[in-house]
């Protein structure tokens, strides 16, 4: 079994669980959970019905371990994953069969996931909210190339192929998306202006 500090590598954690390690596969359930969840919140809106896809993506890989495959990109494969897992269960329009139970009492995540879910809605400021809801207004594939490409720090090869589009076309809809957003922020700063001239005209 490999030492909590040698988790720090990904391929190093994803050839631990292939290779049937319990912790690894605990340590990659805590590395990924926030992003994996937050990027489910793209397509789903039922927090309980991302939760539940996502442990049922962690059941599946367990239990394919030992055919697992080296990953390019261990964030890439989980979120392809997740992304694929989702849309196969909206085209059957069935909830997830979660398995969860199923796992040995040992590799369960000892921190559950309200608790991951809370910290990742900790320190909301007025700003996030607000760019969160300019991001409600981008067109889906304009969001998600977005998020993919500055939230998960994507390359566009991958985000081309996670989307099944051109590399080039990756990068219009993030250019697009980046060029509304710029129009929002700049009424932001305008009306901001504004109402600090009217509050020292008073």
């Amino acid at each position: 079994m490999i030492k909590e500090n040698e988790h720090s590598d990904d391929d190093a954690l994803w050839q631990a669980v292939r290779a049937g390690d319990e912790h690894a596969f605990e340590c990659l359930y805590r590395r990924y959970f926030r992003d994996l969840f937050h990027y489910g919140k793209q397509f789903l809106r039922d927090e309980s019905a991302i939760n539940d896809a996502i442990q049922d993506l962690f059941v599946d890989l367990w239990r394919i371990r030992l055919s697992l495959g080296q990953a390019r990109s261990v964030k890439f494969y989980l979120m392809a994953s997740l992304r694929r897992k989702i849309h196969r269960s909206q085209r059957k329009e069935r909830p997830f069969e979660t398995a969860w139970e199923e796992l040995p009492e040992s590799l369960l995540p000892t921190q559950s996931s309200a608790e991951l879910i809370f910290t990742a809605r900790e320190d909301k400021t007025i700003l996030t909210k607000k760019v969160n809801a300019w991001l409600e207004q981008l067109p889906p594939r304009q969001r998600e190339a977005l998020l993919l490409r500055h939230y998960y720090d994507m390359p566009y090869p991958e985000i081309a192929e996670l989307l099944d589009i051109k590399e080039q076309t990756s990068r219009n809809l993030v250019q697009k998306a980046l060029h509304t957003l710029r129009k929002h922020s700049i009424l932001l700063v305008i009306i901001t202006l504004e109402t600090i001239f009217q509050f020292l005209g008073k």
